[in-house]
């Protein structure tokens, strides 16, 4: 499907009629919005027409012409299905060369039939009179002589002032203007123009009849009733970028090598087309809504290809995360760089695959939905989180490094290992801290086709980038269990797989003692019969911590606060806040005094109250029912301080403090507060603890207030 390399005069001496079909759009190139499309696209015109015939980098290639044919021979009819706007601007200078070089002697034959023109539009009457009036206009001056060719064709007695009202005549006036702006001083142009022999200016000719071709790909490509898009602009100047970037390199389609600007140029009008176009199936505004989805793919290359050390990574972050995706600002920043373009390419063939559609290259999507993100991205990368970003740049660079040998168990374990990583580093919450989050990626990326190995023999002081310490050696201690016992990974994968832990399971590793063994003892020494007690002693804790935590938090539908009540009674866990405020922690991973925390222990009062959470769990049993054990651990606590007696035995108390805190300024003196702080609405503790217990009496006894 490589077409014909024609050049417009060959395309009308095949056929005897060049006619834009009706459901095509006007003539949008010619708009005064499309300023800089056109002023782009002529001036790539005239550098062809203006080197010398024997020039390597002649003919300039417009691409491919996609059409429909009616008839045969010299009075067949090509209508234009996609390569509309280049041909009318091709068809105008033709006129005005061979207006500007006297050459309508060789116009005539080749543009026109009798009066009428061999080059016309069928959307409106009005356009078909214009295109016949304009190949018969034969102005007096020469171009030079005229100061605006648009104002001369309005004041001929031939042009109608209902045509005011055309767009694709008004839009006609435009370009020529343009082109006498750039081609009024031209001479031996027109012949440069219809040079057959050594062609200046060539296209691709496909007829759509020979290749079997639907309208739908018209429709994808072209947009049929709307303006230019600003990915049609950003697509024509990104080409350009890339024709000065990758001279001499090129990539294969079918068989055949093609340079990197024209291998962007054809799969971004097919196959990758594709992805976008079909993830945006259904939606109203679908052409445009692709237009946006690949631009805002871009936008993200874009951040992830920045150099993390350089002083221009922040401004870029923030540029890129809140400016609307056009050709000026990547451009102005210089974000279509090669490592732009090394990047974007093998992502999209990957996606591509050969079967057509989204090609996904994990085996699950437990660690990273890669089709769940790609939605995301195309529809609004502006929201995605840090983290987010740095595990779609993680996924990226290995598909970049290991392109076209993927090995989706290697690349799993790789995703596995950036998710937990970069979901469970509290410093990198930010987009100011992403070049920290970056560094970090592309530290390990070196060895992201054994990353479990890397890790298993990682210097625990050795810090990786912004990466957390405590995650890098539980993930070191992790990869040395995966690779020394095949039935580790079942435990692990479900251990970090719950949607609270996320990856984070540090707590179970010391609760079974593994960490203090494996310091005793490195795993790789360790036999079989030593794998299988741990392992056991690592599912007894799994299987409490499924019980008690939820992927939302704890488990308490019928909010007794069984685990928080029941903990407090082993020990004092409660997170200070500040000097007198404490918290008996709220589930929300994101809140400073959350369970997630306790879980994690790296401050001192994290440390603690995990310790007394692996006590309590010690006291329970995995295979009896929880709540029966947790209220007889409830019935037995004895010798608690009062405020911690009053809080264990009473559920209320607990529920009556909406964000889990309690102010305490002395043993005796505690607050229960039903916000922040004291001046919203708060009760005395065992003052409420004794209105509860009345009230429960007298609920009892069937007296209740009225």
């Amino acid at each position: 499907m490589s077409g014909k390399q024609v050049i417009f005069k060959q395309l009308l001496e095949e056929h005897g009629l060049i006619q834009i079909p009706m459901i095509q759009r006007d003539f949008a190139q010619g708009r005064e919005s499309q300023q800089e499309v056109r002023d782009l696209f002529v001036s790539a015109l005239a550098d062809a027409l203006h080197m010398p015939a024997d020039d390597p980098k002649l003919p300039l290639n417009l691409d491919f012409i996609y059409g429909s044919v009616e008839g045969e021979g010299p009075d067949s009819k090509f209508a234009p299905l996609d390569g509309q706007q280049r041909l009318t601007t091709l068809f105008l200078l033709h006129w005005f060369l061979a207006w500007n070089e006297s050459q309508w002697d060789l116009f005539e034959p080749l543009i026109m039939d009798g009066e009428n023109s061999r080059f016309t539009y069928r959307v409106r009457p009005s356009s078909t009179e214009f295109f016949d009036f304009l190949v018969n206009f034969r102005p007096a001056e020469p171009p030079a002589s005229v100061e605006s060719v648009s104002t001369l064709i309005r004041n001929q007695p031939g042009y109608f002032r209902s045509w005011r009202l055309d767009p694709t005549i008004q839009s006609t006036l435009v370009m020529l203007d343009s082109l006498r702006d750039q081609f009024v001083d031209s001479d031996g142009l027109f012949n440069r123009l219809t040079d057959t022999e050594q062609p200046a200016i060539t296209f691709q000719l496909l007829p759509l009849d020979k290749f079997g071709l639907s309208d739908d790909l018209y429709i994808k490509m072209n947009a049929r009733g709307m303006p230019l898009t600003p990915f049609e602009t950003f697509k024509a100047r990104y080409e350009q970028e890339l024709k000065k970037q990758f001279t001499g390199t090129t990539r294969t389609i079918g068989g055949h090598e093609f340079p990197i600007h024209d291998f962007v140029s054809r799969r971004m009008d097919t196959a990758w087309m594709d992805l976008f176009w079909a993830e945006n199936k259904g939606k109203r505004n679908r052409a445009s809504d692709v237009d946006k989805s690949i631009l805002n793919l871009f936008r993200v290359v874009a951040m992830i290809t920045r150099d993390p050390d350089s002083k221009e990574c922040l401004p870029a972050i923030d540029a890129v995360t809140n400016f609307q995706p056009e050709y000026a600002t990547f451009h102005k920043n210089g974000w279509l760089d090669e490592e732009f373009t090394q990047t974007l390419i093998p992502l999209l063939e990957a996606w591509c695959g050969d079967g057509g559609g989204f090609h996904e290259l994990l085996p699950d999507s437990n660690y990273f939905d890669e089709k769940k993100l790609f939605s995301k991205l195309t529809t609004d990368s502006s929201s995605l989180e840090v983290s987010e970003v740095l595990q779609f740049m993680g996924y990226v660079f290995y598909v970049r490094t290991h392109e076209g040998e993927i090995d989706p168990v290697a690349f799993q374990e790789w995703m596995r290992v950036v998710h937990n990583l970069v979901v469970n580093s509290m410093s990198i919450d930010r987009p100011e801290r992403l070049p920290g989050g970056m560094k970090g990626v592309l530290a390990l990326l070196p060895e992201s086709a054994s990353i479990l190995e890397c890790l298993e023999n990682h210097d625990a002081a050795t810090s990786v980038g912004t990466f957390d310490k405590w995650q890098l050696q539980e993930e070191s201690l992790k990869a040395g269990l995966l690779l020394n016992d095949e039935n580790w990974k079942l435990l692990i994968d479900r251990a970090e797989l719950h949607g609270y832990f996320r990856g984070q399971i540090g707590f179970l590793l010391d609760y079974s003692q593994i960490v203090e063994i494996a310091d005793e003892d490195v795993v790789s020494n360790w036999d079989d019969e030593t794998h299988k007690e741990n392992q056991n002693c690592f599912e007894k804790y799994l299987i409490i911590a499924e019980k008690m935590f939820g992927n939302s938090g704890i488990i308490d539908p019928e909010k007794t606060f069984l685990w928080q009540r029941a903990l407090l009674s082993v020990g004092d866990y409660m997170f200070p806040m500040t000097a007198r405020r404490f918290s008996f922690l709220q589930d929300s991973s994101t809140e400073a005094n959350s369970w997630r925390r306790l879980l994690r222990g790296h401050t001192d009062a994290e440390a603690d109250g995990r310790q007394l959470l692996g006590e309590l769990w010690d006291k329970l049993s995995d295979a009896e029912p929880i709540e029966n054990q947790l209220r007889q651990i409830l019935d037995d606590a004895s010798e608690l301080e009062p405020w911690r007696n009053a809080l264990v035995k009473s559920a209320s108390a607990m529920a009556y403090c909406k964000k889990r805190i309690i102010r305490q300024d002395s043993e005796n003196e505690v607050y229960l507060l039903e916000k922040m702080q004291m001046n919203g609405a708060h009760a005395e503790l065992f003052t409420y603890q004794l209105f509860c217990d009345i009230f429960k009496g007298m609920e009892a006894r069937g007296n209740l207030f009225r």
